[in-house]
């Protein structure tokens, strides 16, 4: 298998048109076939993969955070060997949208409710490192029909435009509607503020998504956290480790550039230790990573945003040491910008094969965004 790098000068790419899957494809394995009754699909070939041009999701009056999607994490899965998908949409709160037919976003958005919010700042806040919202970044069965549900949370001041981040677990036991208040697992090293800067600044860590990692048998969460220098002197993209099956609050450690030493929050003091980047990825600062196994590539994918708003793409054998990174979807194919990428295949957002989509915000102004969406299928 070819070790996979982007082509970034878009003259050198060559243009090749496949037929589209139908809405409820799989979009997995092998060349799309000649049909007469269904539109055709441009790709656009980059040298290991191909990819669509954009395609935009109307989002339909009425559904909640209309303009606002996405903002954070996705996760979708059949979980509890259900036929159905249930995807966990992330905005102040988490939806959990339930018998989804496909993990696709554009075919599920529009069937959002209110009612579906099941923790976050509307349902039950918490006051203390949650009380100004938390929403799932990753969402995983247990044995005995138990979830556990990774969170990012943050608290902030009264009038005050600025954020104190931090990640958490909850769990629960009735297939998901409710889930314990959650506890801390991974924290800066430096308490909140008592006032902050109020210039929309952020504090602590977080903007991640969690992962099993079958071979090390370990949870792992990569996420945005500040590096002092002389390792960026920025918020970037480190991961800490969990052994334990449930990811239990106490038990992370956060990388230190070579391993996970560092502790991840004490219990105690509600503080973490300070955090390390990761060595292949430090030529772009950002956050919001969305990590995936591609089984078609023998390799872990990741996405994420950089602070200059254009996404980049990384490869790892195991998980833990990244290739260097490569612009996926630059400022010259989105002028305005683009925000918050998730990775989604035919079987949800933890595995992927030949073809998956990536889904992403663009065009923000005021906080508003188009959600948006490609289609990459790898050679």
């Amino acid at each position: 298998m070819k070790r996979c790098f982007f082509l970034t000068m878009m003259c050198t790419a060559s243009v090749l048109t496949f037929l589209s899957c139908s809405k409820d494809d799989s979009g997995s394995g092998g060349k799309k076939e000649d049909t007469d009754d269904e539109p055709k699909e441009i790709f656009t070939d980059y040298g290991t993969y191909l990819m669509t041009n954009r395609v935009d999701i109307e989002e339909k009056p009425g559904i909640p955070d209309r303009g606002y999607w996405l903002d954070g994490k996705v996760t979708v899965s059949k979980i509890f060997g259900s036929n159905y998908f249930t995807t966990f949409w992330p905005s102040a709160n988490s939806l959990m949208q339930n018998y989804c037919r496909t993990p696709w976003l554009e075919d599920n958005i529009n069937n959002l409710t209110s009612g579906m919010v099941v923790i976050g700042r509307s349902k039950n806040p918490t006051e203390g490192f949650s009380d100004g919202g938390q929403w799932f970044i990753g969402v995983h069965e247990l044995p005995e029909k138990k979830l556990v549900g990774f969170f990012h949370s943050e608290s902030h001041w009264s009038g005050q435009n600025c954020t104190y981040k931090s990640i958490g677990v909850a769990y629960s036991e009735d297939f998901g509607m409710t889930w314990t208040p959650g506890d801390k697992i991974l924290s800066g090293n430096e308490p909140k503020p008592a006032v902050s800067a109020n210039d929309g600044r952020s504090y602590g860590l977080g903007d991640g998504c969690v992962v099993w990692n079958e071979e090390r048998q370990s949870w792992i969460c990569y996420y945005s956290g500040y590096c002092p220098p002389p390792d960026g002197g920025d918020f970037m993209i480190t991961m800490a480790e969990s052994k334990d099956p449930e990811g239990k609050a106490g038990t992370w450690k956060k990388w230190d550039g070579s391993d996970f030493t560092v502790e991840g929050c004490n219990q105690e003091t509600g503080l973490g230790g300070i955090n390390t980047s990761i060595a292949g990825l430090r030529q772009y600062h950002g956050g919001n990573p969305s990590v995936m196994y591609n089984t078609w590539l023998g390799k872990w994918i990741m996405v994420y945003h950089c602070w200059q708003r254009y996404i980049v793409i990384s490869y790892s054998d195991d998980g833990i040491v990244w290739e260097n990174t490569d612009v996926i979807i630059s400022l010259d194919m989105e002028p305005g910008g683009s925000m918050y990428p998730n990775l989604i295949g035919p079987d949800g957002d933890a595995e992927g094969g030949q073809d998956i989509r990536i889904y992403y915000s663009t065009d923000m102004v005021d906080g508003i965004r188009t959600l948006s969406m490609r289609k990459i299928s790898f050679k």
